[in-house]
C-alpha cells in the first residue's frame, strides 16, 4: 500500500514540476534550481514537522510529491551543458548555489519545523 501513496505523490510532483518548466522559460536553468531549492526546504520542514499524518500519506508527500518535483539528474544534465558549452563561470555557480542553497534552505525547513512545535 505504501508504494501505491509515492505513485500518488509522484505524479503530483511530476505534475507541479512540468507546471513550473512551464511557467519559468529561461536559457538559465532556473526552474530546475527554484524546484530543487524549494524541495529542499519542504523536505527538511516535512521531516521534523509533527504533523498527525499516516505513513503513507507522509511518503506521498516526502518520498512521492517532493521525490518526483525535485531533480539531481536535471541539475547533472544541466551543468554538463554548461561544461560542454564552455560557461564554466555558469556552472560553478549553478553547482554552488543548488548545492549550498539545498543544503541552507533544508536547514531552513529543519529549524522552521522545529519552530512550529516538532521533533527535536
Amino acid at each position: 500500500m505504501n508504494v501505491l501513496w509515492v505513485g500518488i505523490g509522484g505524479a503530483a510532483g511530476v505534475c507541479l514540476r512540468a507546471l513550473v518548466n512551464t511557467l519559468i522559460q529561461s536559457s538559465f536553468p532556473f526552474s530546475t534550481l527554484i524546484v530543487n531549492l524549494l524541495g529542499s526546504f519542504l523536505l527538511g520542514l516535512l521531516s521534523t514537522a509533527q504533523l498527525k499524518l499516516s505513513r503513507g500519506i507522509r511518503l506521498a508527500l516526502t518520498t512521492g510529491l517532493i521525490g518526483s518535483f525535485t531533480t539531481l539528474s536535471a541539475v547533472s544534465a544541466e551543468l554538463f551543458g554548461f561544461l560542454q558549452s564552455g560557461q564554466y563561470v555558469f556552472a560553478f555557480l549553478y553547482f554552488m548555489i543548488s548545492l549550498a542553497g539545498g543544503f541552507v534552505l533544508a536547514y531552513c525547513g529543519i529549524k522552521a519545523g522545529r519552530k512550529a512545535g516538532v521533533n527535536q
